[in-house]
């Protein structure tokens, strides 16, 4: 119960740009990061299996930050 999840500071960075945006594309993401698209999904499908973050919708969808935890 109430296990930390292992991320990545690159990682950490993209909850923390998507609780700020819970709409932005993995493309502006990469822009903000200044690492390419393919490097953004990689992290995304990887927070994806962790349980830290969840698409509702399709691509006029959203993200949601799954994890329960601030900060």
């Amino acid at each position: 119960m109430g296990s930390v999840i292992e991320m990545t500071a690159r990682q950490k960075e993209i909850v923390e740009i998507i609780k700020v945006d819970c709409k932005i594309s993995y493309r502006t993401m990469a822009k903000k990061l200044n690492i390419n698209g393919s490097a953004v999904k990689k992290h995304l499908n990887i927070l994806r299996k962790k349980g830290v973050l969840k698409r509702v919708g399709g691509t006029r969808g959203h993200w949601e930050v799954q994890d329960g935890r601030k900060g």
